[in-house]
């Protein structure tokens, strides 16, 4: 893909006023503005747009040219015409960068005479999620009109609802397993406290060793030849008379 980089260079939109609404080309406008600092020439029979308050909105911005195409010939196809005639004097001029605004696959024929040039052309192209796709080739990017995009935040908007409520329902279930959990603990910190009572009331200590100790302990009982209740026993002792 071309890249252009000069502040000098200029950008040509060749706009479809037949078959492209207004709002078609107020939205290729705002892409083209990743060009800028760069001339701007916005191509079509202006002659014949409507006498519209947007329209006049339109040519009252700044950074814009707007070039009057001639229709040499009448007919259907008239103004594709003298759009590719434009086109290829646009492309004389030295214009690289193209913007083609249609919905009509007959401006495949522009693309193509722009491309086959000796200096290559980058183009753009934008139209609708109906262009054919011998239009959508012939250009080296295709934007969407409207953004693809904006359907799919909607969607998402759609679906957050669902999405809310499945995690309401997930945050439910936690607190209730949290719960669940804590009761067991309890229970549990109850029946080992039962335990000890047990125990003491039978003139029995249990205790935790550490390994280390309780593998000295071990060591010690064989080699007196002692069980270890005789064993702590008597260290107990012996440690308390000290």
């Amino acid at each position: 893909m071309m890249t252009f980089d000069s502040s000098t260079e200029t950008v040509a939109v060749l706009y479809d006023i037949e078959n492209a609404p207004f709002e078609m080309l107020d939205f290729t406008l705002g892409k083209a503005r990743k060009f800028f600092p760069c001339r701007m020439i916005v191509v079509s029979d202006w002659e014949k747009h409507p006498e519209q308050k947007r329209w006049n909105r339109l040519m009252s911005r700044k950074g814009l040219t707007f070039r009057q195409i001639d229709r040499k010939v009448d007919g259907k196809n008239s103004l594709d015409y003298a759009l590719f005639d434009m086109a290829k004097i646009l492309r004389d001029e030295g214009v690289r960068r193209f913007l083609i605004v249609t919905t009509d696959s007959d401006f495949v024929a522009i693309a193509q005479m722009l491309r086959e040039s000796d200096t290559p052309c980058h183009i753009i192209g934008v139209g609708t999620e109906q262009a054919s796709q011998s239009l959508r080739d012939a250009y080296d990017e295709f934007y969407c009109y409207p953004p693809v995009k904006k359907k799919k935040a909607k969607a998402q908007e759609q679906d957050a609802p669902e999405e809310k409520d499945k995690q309401k329902a997930g945050g439910k279930a936690d607190k209730k397993q949290q719960k669940k959990q804590a009761k067991k603990n309890q229970e549990d910190a109850a029946k080992e406290s039962d335990k000890q009572l047990s125990l003491a009331g039978k003139n029995i200590l249990q205790v935790r060793l550490p390994k280390s100790l309780f593998d000295k302990l071990q060591k010690k009982k064989r080699h007196e030849d002692v069980d270890m209740e005789q064993l702590v026993t008597y260290l107990l002792m012996r440690g308390l008379n000290d």
